[in-house]
């Protein structure tokens, strides 16, 4: 097949969108399908692969880029899918649909669009207006969890309900897996004898929503405690935050790490003792990281949102705590903190439900299965 993968962000941008149209793009590949990427032109001079299309937009913002040329390039692909949201990307992809009825369009919806102040306002004119109008045009739509399907925007839309499927991301299992965590602290030059925790996340604009700024409040209480917190990720918040690490007297046991590899990033998994996932609001519709981290032997404190919570089982495979609550999610990291053992039980339950419920392999089947169902018979 000929499959069409069209998404806000790609990689080298960390994003979980990108992450998982990367992954959709690589599996599929491997499988002997002719899979492109289409993606905004942010910046020139990225080495990308021939399939990998960055297109020029004459207007964007934030990750929002105007790619009106989408409806001439996509001509000739068997499948089309969508990675949603993507203002700019979709409109002129669902006017292409109008046009060719026939060509099936897939639709990833990886999130609501929450935004604040003007951005809430133009999302809100969007969900109104135009975002019936494109749920009406695709063929299927794919979820990553019942519980935010159920408690999305597409719940107002009863057609969007009857074309959804559930479909969780997955994790390369055997990239990210337990290893000798005491090699990886020293590997790291941080303590082997003090309880090491993980904040993986961007620190710009867009990622507003990763909480970290939640998680800091929560350690300003837990001066008397040992411990030492890594904080990977980076962006044009990164400064700022610094800043509240230094302001709440954390600036000796919070370390800003920066950028890390994928290499780097599995490393550090492998050598913490858990992982926190503090989003605030329904931005964060399922959390790659947290699987990561299961999958490398370690539970994960999250928020309780929907979708989150069908990742990280409460008091089995991590911890649940509500958003945007400091003094719960401190009341949770000393817990883990002080109960070492039940920490080491409950990331072996999560490496055990990863490799249960969240191999790619096994979801690719599942995607493949779907666009061959769509493309039965179709003339495009």
């Amino acid at each position: 097949m000929k499959i069409a993968q069209v998404v806000c962000t790609y990689p080298p941008y960390h994003g979980g969108m990108g992450t998982v149209a990367f992954a959709y793009t690589e599996y599929l590949r491997a499988r002997g399908h002719h899979v492109h990427v289409f993606t905004p032109r942010y910046q020139k001079g990225l080495d990308d692969p021939p399939y990998v299309h960055r297109i020029p937009s004459p207007v964007h913002w934030g990750n929002a880029g105007v790619m009106p040329s989408l409806f001439f390039r996509l001509s000739g692909f068997d499948v089309v899918h969508l990675h949603y949201p993507f203002f700019g990307g979709a409109e002129p992809i669902i006017v292409r649909k109008a046009v060719r009825p026939n060509q099936p369009l897939v639709m990833t919806y990886h999130m609501d669009w929450v935004g604040k102040g003007l951005k809430h306002l133009l999302f809100d004119a969007h969900r109104r207006v135009l975002f019936p109008w494109i749920v009406e045009r695709v063929d299927c739509i794919l979820v990553s969890s019942k519980s935010y399907m159920e408690t999305s925007a597409l719940a107002t839309i009863p057609s969007a309900m009857a074309k959804g499927r559930i479909l969780p991301f997955g994790v390369d299992t055997q990239f990210f897996h337990p290893g000798d965590k005491r090699a990886m602290r020293r590997r790291f030059g941080v303590s082997e004898h003090i309880p090491l925790f993980l904040f993986i996340g961007g620190l710009d604009r867009p990622h507003y929503f990763k909480g970290i700024s939640v998680l800091l409040k929560a350690l300003t209480g837990m001066q008397k405690e040992s411990w030492q917190c890594v904080v990977i990720g980076d962006g044009d918040l990164r400064q700022m935050f610094e800043q509240q690490a230094l302001d709440a007297g954390c600036k000796n046991r919070v370390r800003f790490f920066g950028h890390a590899s994928e290499e780097e990033k599995a490393d550090w998994l492998r050598a913490a003792d858990f992982h926190i996932f503090p989003s605030i609001d329904r931005s964060e519709a399922f959390g790659l990281v947290a699987l990561e981290a299961g999958s490398s032997g370690i539970p994960t404190i999250a928020s309780d949102l929907p979708g989150v919570r069908e990742i990280v089982a409460d008091g089995e495979t991590g911890r649940l705590v509500p958003p945007d609550d400091p003094v719960a999610l401190r009341a949770v990291i000393l817990e883990l903190m002080r109960d070492p053992i039940r920490c080491d039980t409950m990331g072996k339950a999560a490496r055990q439900r990863v490799e249960k419920l969240y191999e790619w392999e096994f979801l690719m089947d599942r995607l493949e299965g779907i666009y061959r169902e769509l493309t039965h018979e179709r003339i495009i």
